[in-house]
């Protein structure tokens, strides 16, 4: 989508900017939670029953989020997410906590009401997973090892990244292990606008199931995706990591990513969820942890062994940051100008200048 396009879509929120204040809050069990058919009437959505355990948002006639009472599986923009907390339904109302509403749905549909702004991303870090001794999952029939696929598809998005106009750095560029702490500071010193950790998922001994998904690092007092699961504890932290102050931008990043893999690779989409990972928990920019692809699976192993197939991914990755920084480009260039002489209210961050957008796989 191109920016004058974008700031059509984003004129309702831009106009309301202005007058958003604190939502109220309801308390279920320790959570807080908002009343979204009321917050959704604040940022201009409207909603749509769909009978009485389902509400669909709409942004004038377009359908754009699907949420289900009791449940942390959404749908958004055609993209499944899972939430850090269930909807509830009470009352007659639906409520979603807010830190899902603030972190996760404002960002994606008014992403224009979320401040501060990162700088448009000049400068990207990538981290091809495992290395080393660390081989990450295998695929024992076929004598193949992730850490092979996360430095091969690396490169090839760092030549892609390189062409579009970016600086890129890697955390490592040949067979070595790097702690994940580590990683994370090879980022930072580098003063990385955004981070991508490349991976492939392992579902063994389960050898049929495909399809990519995006982690994110939990907001504070919310679990892991996988926490949820039968037998799973909970494993929320109450104190913020440094990547957290990033956290409605790491799902706009996740978004865009994610739609674009989709797109390429169109083999099922395992979501959009939270992790508590090493490799993301000390980032001082936006960041993201991709699977796109399983080695485990019979169908996508054989896939990753082409050279075909791992460009396809680079480049769907290349496309994706390229739309999240189209979408800061245009955020920024809506924002209001202040007076000749005056001094603007806050000082954001300094935008640097975009880079040429690669073009689409």
């Amino acid at each position: 989508m191109r920016p004058a396009a974008l700031l059509l879509l984003l004129a309702p929120a831009v106009a309301f900017a202005g007058a958003q204040t604190e939502p109220p809050t309801k308390r279920i069990g320790s959570v807080d939670y908002v009343n979204i058919e009321e917050e959704a009437a604040r940022v201009g959505l409207r909603v749509e029953r769909l009978g009485s355990q389902a509400i669909l948002l709409k942004d004038g006639p377009q359908p754009v989020a699907k949420l289900t009472e009791h449940s942390r599986d959404m749908d958004i923009k055609g993209l499944r997410l899972f939430l850090g907390n269930p909807v509830n339904e009470l009352g007659g109302a639906f409520f979603v906590s807010l830190a899902d509403y603030r972190l996760r749905l404002l960002p994606r549909l008014r992403p224009a009401l979320c401040l501060p702004r990162p700088p448009v991303p000049g400068i990207i870090a990538i981290d091809p997973g495992h290395g080393g001794n660390d081989h990450g999952a295998e695929n024992h029939a076929l004598g193949t090892m992730e850490k092979t696929y996360t430095l091969d598809v690396a490169v090839r998005l760092k030549g892609l990244l390189e062409a579009a106009g970016y600086k890129v750095v890697m955390t490592r560029d040949s067979d070595f292990d790097l702690p994940l702490a580590l990683r994370a500071e090879v980022a930072n010193r580098a003063g990385a606008d955004l981070f991508v950790s490349i991976h492939f998922n392992s579902l063994y001994p389960n050898t049929k199931t495909t399809g990519a998904e995006v982690l994110t690092f939990p907001p504070p007092a919310q679990r892991s995706t996988d926490s949820w699961s039968m037998g799973g504890k909970n494993d929320s932290e109450p104190a913020a990591a440094p990547v957290n102050a990033f956290d409605p931008w790491n799902t706009v990043l996740a978004g865009a990513v994610h739609k674009r893999v989709l797109d390429a690779l169109r083999d099922g989409d395992r979501g959009e969820k939270l992790a508590h990972l090493g490799v993301l928990r000390e980032l001082k920019c936006p960041g993201i942890l991709l699977e796109s692809a399983i080695i485990s699976s019979d169908k996508e192993a054989a896939l990753l062994k082409t050279s075909e197939f791992r460009e396809k991914i680079a480049s769907a990755v290349c496309a994706g940051i390229g739309d999240y920084a189209e979408e800061l480009s245009a955020l920024r260039a809506a924002e209001p100008k202040p007076a000749p002489g005056q001094a603007p209210d806050a000082a954001p961050a300094a935008p640097r200048s975009a880079p040429t957008r690669p073009s689409a796989p």
